[in-house]
């Protein structure tokens, strides 16, 4: 059965902040990260311990604001908890390996836009820690995606 979720990704390359939304017909989830040279190459790693049962939860953090994301495995479904401050708390749910599968195909998207526009592969003055798509966070990717083929 073929998965109705979509995955979009955006990241804004002079600051590192950005966004990933992950959607079907009844709940749209809009995941906002801040400093993605950090963010990314961590959230690929717990993504990919979660998908290998190395861990059941993680929280992924928005630096620079309260907000944060607990995603929590429960056999083949994870649950998402999305904290906004002040106030408001919201429960997403999705089969486990639809979710990783649209995730990794939406950063698939991503990049190849990237390679397109000219910024990938890596030049040597963009490969340093902080820049939002860096050596560290494209290997992270990698092996989580690799992973998910296994």
């Amino acid at each position: 059965m073929k998965s109705d979720l979509n995955c979009s990704v955006t990241i804004n390359l002079d600051g590192g902040d950005g966004e990933i939304i992950v959607s079907d017909k009844n709940q749209t989830l809009i995941i906002s990260i801040g400093l993605a040279a950090i963010t990314l190459r961590n959230f690929f790693s717990d993504l990919n311990a979660l998908y290998t049962y190395k861990k059941t939860k993680f929280k992924l953090e928005h630096y620079g604001s309260a907000d944060y994301y607990l995603f929590v495995r429960d056999s083949n479904v994870v649950r998402i908890e999305e904290v906004r401050k002040p106030g408001g708390r919201y429960i997403h749910k999705f089969n486990l390996m639809d979710f990783l599968l649209t995730f990794e195909k939406g950063f698939q998207k991503f990049f190849a836009k990237l390679r397109k526009d000219g910024m990938l592969p890596l030049k040597n003055d963009k490969d340093d820690f902080m820049y939002p798509i860096n050596k560290d966070v494209m290997d992270s990717f990698n092996h989580f995606s690799k992973e998910l083929k296994k």
